[in-house]
């Protein structure tokens, strides 16, 4: 019989902070990190230049990448966690970029995903507004990212909004990353960390807001 998993899942939008919470947090309680495949994806260029064109090979490569990456992972560590959800993927990316036909086919590969992985412990939601999230992105001068709209982000983060107010396979705790400076994310990282563990110790029955 295998050990028993623990998973926690860090979520958010485009330049929420994700993978720099997530790193921290590893190094702090000693978990293995299930990477954002996101620098692996080899459609994603293509897709912010032409997004009807290649937003259904960007989203299954996400949607299948992402599941083999935890699915590893599930078998050689207990302790994980995840730099963005596969429900993410799913419920924001996937609904606004595909076509009502595109959409349904990628349900279908969604739904036999979500039967082969362990659902996190709890969710942590790293919200921000859409004028944080842009001077975050052109911050980080990814090439790829530099056409990224203000409108779409301005879409994702609504997405993500009614996709977290909904979501009910795992307790969320969303924290607001807004109050933090924007070259040295989290610099209060110990104090977010706190927040985290009190929310698993004491509050994770229930949906928490910080």
């Amino acid at each position: 019989m295998s050990n028993p998993k623990f998973i926690v899942a860090i979520a958010g939008n485009i330049g929420a902070g994700k993978s720099t919470l997530t790193h921290y947090l590893a190094e702090k309680w000693h978990f293995d990190i299930v990477p954002e495949p996101e620098s692996k994806n080899p459609f994603l260029k293509n897709f912010y230049a032409e997004p009807k064109k290649w937003a259904f090979h960007s989203q299954m490569f996400f949607l299948t990448e992402r599941a083999r990456l935890q699915r590893t992972a599930e078998k050689n560590s207990q302790y994980l966690l995840l730099d963005r959800t596969i429900y993410e993927d799913a419920e924001v990316f996937a609904r606004i970029l595909l076509s009502g036909k595109e959409y349904r086919v990628y349900k279908e590969t969604y739904n036999l995903m979500l039967e082969m992985l362990t659902p996190p412990n709890f969710i942590v939601y790293l919200r921000a507004s859409v004028n944080t999230l842009m001077q975050r992105i052109n911050a980080r001068g990814r090439k790829y990212e530099k056409d990224i709209k203000k409108s779409y982000i301005k879409k994702l983060n609504i997405e993500y909004e009614r996709w977290i107010s909904e979501f009910s396979i795992a307790p969320v705790i969303c924290i607001d990353t807004d109050k933090y400076e924007l070259f040295s994310l989290f610099k209060d990282m110990d104090k977010v960390r706190e927040e985290i563990e009190n929310f698993f110790w004491y509050g994770r029955k229930k949906s928490k807001r910080i």
